[in-house]
């Protein structure tokens, strides 16, 4: 990768970093190692919910996990999407076929909100209970496209492993388009140094025990590029 686009890829992710810091997740790192991906996260936050207790036993309940990957310029991306011109497209007009679906069910079934996470804005809605059975064909078909979209690739292995459950791709404006996003993924867009939602990412259940993973390697992950900071910072002034 060229200077320029390393220049481009540190600014994203450091702005997606502050990003899902400002949206209430308290821990946070970038590059975070992750061996049953074979490889680095870009940016992962976490968000812990407090201790709450039941039958007089104190129980933590594992982290709410966020993932963003970074994608410099549409090369980059499609590199991770090795994408196809046509599948693209027959996968773009399925999505914008469910989201005004989803859109109108929201609005007609307002009671089937699950309710089961504890922020609002990421509930889960169970359409597929009165939409029938062409909804339900509608979502594995596009199911179906994505995982060939994507197969072997980053977003693949996320999907596959699943360890998060927001998924967002950041980016600058034009690098990736809505309809080319895996299934249930975002867009962030990053205008003048800040982070923009373009595409808002679906809420997605992922085992406690690979949150609890993600989790842990990320606050390590904090933790060291801290230690790494103070070093700099005791150099820097003989300390």
């Amino acid at each position: 990768m060229a200077r320029g686009a390393v220049s481009k890829h540190q600014k994203l992710q450091r702005a997606a970093f502050r990003w899902a810091l400002g949206q209430g997740f308290g821990v946070a790192a970038m590059d975070v190692p992750l061996s049953s991906l074979g490889g680095r996260l870009d940016v992962v936050a976490c968000r812990f919910e407090p201790v709450r207790r039941a039958r007089g036993v104190n129980v933590l309940k594992s982290a709410s996990v966020m993932v963003v990957e970074c994608k410099a310029d549409r090369d980059d991306f499609l590199r991770d999407a090795r994408s196809e011109e046509e599948l693209r497209k027959t996968l773009g007009n399925l999505q914008r076929r469910r989201s005004e679906w989803d859109a109108s069910l929201r609005k007609e079934f307002p009671t089937l909100r699950e309710g089961a996470t504890l922020f609002p804005e990421f509930d889960v809605y169970r359409f597929q209970e009165v939409a029938g059975r062409e909804y339900g064909e509608l979502v594995g078909e596009i199911g179906r496209l994505s995982d060939q979209l994507y197969a072997r690739s980053k977003f693949s292995k996320l999907q596959r492993w699943p360890g998060a459950n927001l998924h967002y791709v950041a980016a600058l404006e034009g690098v990736a388009r809505p309809e080319e996003l895996p299934q249930g993924w975002g867009l962030l867009e990053w205008h003048s140094g800040e982070m923009e939602v373009a595409v808002k990412a679906f809420w997605q259940d992922a085992p406690d025990a690979n949150r609890w993973l993600v989790s842990m390697k990320t606050a390590a992950c904090a933790t060291e590029a801290l230690a790494g900071k103070l070093r700099e910072e005791e150099d820097l002034f003989g300390v």
